[in-house]
């Protein structure tokens, strides 16, 4: 049992090894490229998503502190926020 499992481990890291020998240089900056452009659209996504959570909170805070329990003042606060805020909040 132990024997197999060794060989097995042996031949997938001679497999593994064998193929990433087989790569150009052009296909090694590719796959390098490849894995840069993913690292940093992954980056960009959780940096925009930090950004919208805490304009989304500041929103929130606004609205609770300067609103009562009446849902038609509540509407005009917010109205009069979104006019006044810039075209990307």
């Amino acid at each position: 049992m132990r024997m197999d499992k060794l060989t097995n481990a042996t031949y997938g890291t001679a497999g593994l090894t064998a193929f990433f020998a087989s790569l150009s240089l052009y296909e090694w900056g590719f796959v390098i490229g490849m894995g840069f452009s993913m690292l940093l659209g992954l980056a960009t996504y959780l940096m925009t998503r930090r950004e919208q959570r805490k304009r989304t909170a500041l929103f929130a805070e606004l609205v609770h502190r300067n609103c009562s329990s009446d849902p038609r003042e509540i509407e005009k606060i917010v109205g009069e926020m979104l006019t006044k805020a810039k075209k990307d909040i």
